[in-house]
């Protein structure tokens, strides 16, 4: 399911998924460079939308004081109940 995430969006990160830092070295997040670390969440854990989607596939969310690349397809909005 495709999600439109927003800067400041409160994201669902499960168990086992990968954390990627990367540097765009172009700004223009047309590409995704090699990655500095890679870290595996080891339990269920909240992030914050950092950047808007630009890298296909890819979102940027603030979690543990770090900026990772995370997969779209491996977070799940949070939502308050209406």
């Amino acid at each position: 399911m495709d999600e439109d995430y927003r800067i400041g969006d409160l994201v669902h990160i499960p168990q086992a998924v990968e954390l990627i830092d990367l540097i765009d070295r172009h700004g223009d997040g047309a590409q995704l460079s090699i990655p500095l670390r890679v870290q595996t969440t080891q339990k269920p854990i909240v992030g914050i939308v950092a950047e808007a989607p630009r890298n296909a596939g890819y979102l940027m969310v603030l979690c543990d004081g770090d900026i990772w690349s995370v997969r779209t397809q491996s977070v799940y909005s949070v939502r308050s109940g209406k």
